[in-house]
């Protein structure tokens, strides 16, 4: 599964020179971003976690898509993750906890609005396919661990939306994303939860050779 996403994002980006010189693709531009921030587990379940929020972070790839003197199209190659949702109880009089981080191939594709020269907001989906991790520690001794878990949902689809301020070449904002389709799936050894993703990541984006908006 992993191999096929990394191929298809390798396909992607290989793909992407011979649309550079077509139409509005002509003032296309490429970027790097980095962006640090929360990730909160909600729905009716997410109380089965005791620390259901978790710092996370993630990297992409950025292309731009020019179609009007104001709005560009703009799509995200990256990997987006949550560092630790975790639950501590007592069994037998000793202190388990239980851990789940999450990461995600992302192919995200944004409708850019600037309002000014500088100031912009966006909106748009958010395709992810996640590798879920579980550890568990008895005392602080790890007894179990699983990098990838059967009872995570193998896609999962977010609502993005961001805004922020460019200058030339460099641009900071917030992003915030609401995944719908729930995190875990039901399967014959696990009951459905009702568990999504709300993530906010503050970003900053280069954007080579770009000149300002």
């Amino acid at each position: 599964m992993r191999n096929r996403i990394v191929i298809i994002l390798l396909s992607l980006l290989l793909a992407t020179p011979a649309l550079a010189g077509v139409g509005a693709f002509q003032k296309f531009s490429m970027g790097i971003m980095l962006g640090l921030g929360p990730s909160y587990m909600t729905g009716e379940d997410a109380d089965l976690y005791d620390d259901n929020w978790s710092a996370g972070g993630g990297v992409a790839f950025r292309m731009a898509f020019p179609v009007a003197s104001r709005m560009s199209v703009l799509v995200d190659l990256g990997v987006d993750g949550a560092f630790g949702f975790s639950s501590e109880y007592e069994y037998q009089h000793r202190t388990v906890k239980d851990s789940v981080m999450t990461n995600a191939w992302e192919i995200t594709v944004l409708w850019d609005y600037f309002a000014t020269d500088n100031f912009f907001v966006a909106v748009g989906p958010c395709f992810r396919f996640p590798f879920v991790e579980e550890k568990v520690e008895l005392d602080d001794d790890e007894i179990y661990s699983d990098d990838e878990i059967d009872y995570a949902n193998d896609f999962w689809f977010d609502a993005m939306f961001a805004f922020g301020w460019k200058y030339d070449g460099i641009e900071f904002g917030l992003r915030t994303g609401y995944e719908f389709l729930g995190m875990f799936k039901e399967t014959g050894k696990y009951k459905s939860v009702d568990i999504n993703e709300l993530r906010f990541r503050l970003y900053m984006t280069y954007w080579f050779g770009q000149k300002r908006n």
